[in-house]
This record gives structure tokens, sequence and C-alpha cells, in this order.
């Protein structure tokens, strides 16, 4: 399996944001320590990094991984491999790599006439911490969104977080696409931990 090599030039939450305390395990709410805890995702009325006003074009959603900082960062970055683990992922192609700058070519079902969809994103990585996503063009209007580990409630469990929006171009009610969203999401963080698990399982072997 091939995977992506990345330089790390920064430490890990050496950007972290004062706003981005509230979102440490500690200071989430009882009741989504709770669902996070007996295994299932949360969706969040904001990302980590919203001001006072939530930006309602996004969905996010969070779930426990177990597994290492650098393992559960390898998975989120594995680009190339991306296709064979990430439900909805079809096709998924690192067309240029700088730094912690990834080009990246996909083809996803996002749903809509078509089903599948091809565009390029430019991943800008916060090395074990954050990495983000931006649309610079393809068959859709526009998808943006990030990705975050958060330390868990303990050393070996992580909160992953996944924030997401994504307007396929086609008429339909954006609460529609949200919803679908809310139902798919969950799915992703479900393949990422099923990948780093998966890994665990293989290095043990090696």
């Amino acid at each position: 399996m091939k995977h992506i090599s990345i330089v790390w030039f920064i430490p890990a939450f050496a950007l972290l944001l004062p706003g981005l305390q509230a979102w440490e395990y500690t200071a989430l709410s009882e009741e989504h320590r709770s669902v996070l805890e007996s295994g299932e995702a949360v969706i969040f009325s904001s990302r980590p990094d919203d001001g006072a006003e939530p930006d309602q074009r996004f969905v996010t959603a969070g779930r426990l991984i177990t597994g290492s900082r650098d393992l559960i960062w390898e998975v989120l970055n594995d680009k190339e491999d991306a296709e064979d683990y990430v439900d909805g992922i079809l096709d998924s192609e690192v067309l240029e790599e700088e730094g912690n700058v990834l080009t990246v070519k996909q083809r996803t079902h996002v749903g809509g006439p078509k089903g599948a969809y091809t565009y390029t994103l430019r991943y800008v990585l916060t090395p074990k911490s954050k990495t983000e996503f931006f649309y610079l063009g393809g068959e859709i209007k526009n998808v943006t969104g990030a990705w975050w580990i958060f330390d868990g409630p303990d050393e070996s469990t992580f909160l992953v977080v996944y924030a997401l929006h994504i307007d396929p171009g086609v008429f339909a009610p954006r609460f529609v696409i949200k919803q679908g969203q809310k139902k798919s999401m969950p799915g992703t963080l479900i393949s990422m931990e099923r990948e780093v698990k998966r890994r665990q399982v293989e290095s043990k072997s090696e």
C-alpha cells in the first residue's frame, strides 16, 4: 500500500487558536461526551473554528477513534489510497505535493443527476491537528471543509471532527443536501476508524 510522506514543519497544535479550546474534550457537553463514548457520532451545531455566528453552510460531525495520533493523521491524509477505504470516494489521485500542500483529483459519489462527479481540491495540512480542503474546479459547484484531531478521553483515543460544505450545482433545497450529509458523514468517520484499526493490525503482524 502506498502512503503519502508528509514533511513536518511545525509541532502539533502549535497553531491552536484560543477559540479551539472550547473543543477540548473535557469542555464538551456531558451529552456529547456520552454519545461519543457510546461509540456513536455527534452532529455538532458549529465548526471548531466558527466565530460567534456558525457558518450554516457546513455540517460538522465528530467521532472518537482509538489509535495513535500519527496513525490517524496518516489515514486522514492518505489521498492515493482513499478510494480503497473511504465510503463514497471512487477515485483519488495526488496531482502535486509541495510541503504541507496537496493538490488532489477525486471522483466522488455525491448524489445529483450524475451520481458521481470529478473535481480537484487543494489540501492544506497543519501537521497532526488539522487539514483544510478547498475547491479548485471540476464538475460540481463547490466543496470545502476540514478535518481536526483533538485529544479524547484518554491517551489512545482521539476526537476526530469533520466539517463539510458541498454544492453539486443542481437544483436541490439546501436542507435536503445537509440532511443527506448528516446521514453520510458518520459513515465516512467509521471508514476512517476501520482503516486505522486495519493498519494497526497490519503493523503488528509485520
